[in-house]
């Protein structure tokens, strides 16, 4: 759920209200009761679209992610050339690492069994 953004003047509003009522619990709390957001009502099922309206959903949904791809920084060849590089360097560093691992924990467990 978002919250809701008073601006400036509301919150200077509110905090001038806050400092005059500040004697007063009862107005006091009913200001604060007053500055919360009020929550949205719930969609009944009316409002909620079904049968072909669900193939409209589908297809503003693509377009949506379309323009969203839009707003992508994407890498460049050599960017992505690098990155590849690192990443097959550490898969072999750990797959060195677990195939040492792998064939000490064997050769234990044999000397262990036998």
């Amino acid at each position: 759920m978002t919250k809701h953004k008073k601006s400036r003047a509301e919150k200077k509003e509110l905090r001038q209200k806050l400092e005059l009522a500040k004697d007063d619990p009862k107005a006091t709390a009913k200001l604060i009761e007053l500055s919360k957001p009020k929550p949205k009502p719930k969609p009944k099922a009316a409002d909620i679209p079904k049968g072909p309206n669900k193939i409209m959903q589908l297809i503003n949904f693509f377009k949506e992610a379309k323009k969203e791809l839009q707003w992508v920084t994407w890498p460049t060849r050599s960017e992505t050339i690098k990155s590849t590089g690192v990443l097959l360097v550490l898969v072999g560093i750990s797959a060195i690492y677990l195939g040492l691992v792998d064939g000490i924990l064997t050769r234990l467990l044999g000397l262990i069994i036998n």
